[in-house]
C-alpha cells in the first residue's frame, strides 16, 4: 500500500459514516482540525515547492494568468503551491488585485 492509498483509508475512517462529505469547517471535538490535515497530506505531490520558491515565480505566475494564459499546466506546481497554501494564495491574490488597477503602472 503506498502512501496515498494509506491516507486515503485513514481519512474514510475518519468520516461520519452518516455524512458522505467532510465538514467544511473543524468541529469543536477536533476531529475536524484531524481531518483537514488528512486531506490537505492526501493533495501532496512527489515534487513540492517552498513558499520561497513560488514567491520568486509569483510575479511571472500572476501575469500570465492575468493574460489569459494556462497557468494550471504551464506551472503545475506553482498552482498546487497556491491551492494548499492560504499565505502564498493571499500574496497571489493581493497581486493581482494590483496588477488589474486600473492605476496600476503601465508596462514599458
Amino acid at each position: 500500500m503506498n502512501g496515498k492509498e494509506f491516507l486515503k483509508r485513514l481519512l474514510n475512517w475518519f468520516r461520519p459514516a452518516q455524512k458522505p462529505s467532510l465538514p467544511e469547517t473543524p468541529s469543536s471535538n477536533g476531529w475536524g482540525e484531524t481531518v483537514m490535515l488528512l486531506q490537505k497530506l492526501q493533495q501532496t505531490e512527489e515534487i513540492e515547492l517552498t513558499c520561497d520558491e513560488v514567491f520568486a515565480m509569483l510575479d511571472e505566475y500572476t501575469e500570465m494568468a492575468i493574460k489569459g494564459e494556462d497557468v494550471a499546466s504551464l506551472m503545475p506546481l506553482v498552482r498546487q503551491h497556491l491551492v494548499m497554501c492560504p499565505d502564498c494564495r493571499d500574496e497571489y491574490e493581493a497581486l493581482e488585485r494590483i496588477l488589474n488597477s486600473p492605476n496600476s503602472v503601465p508596462k514599458i
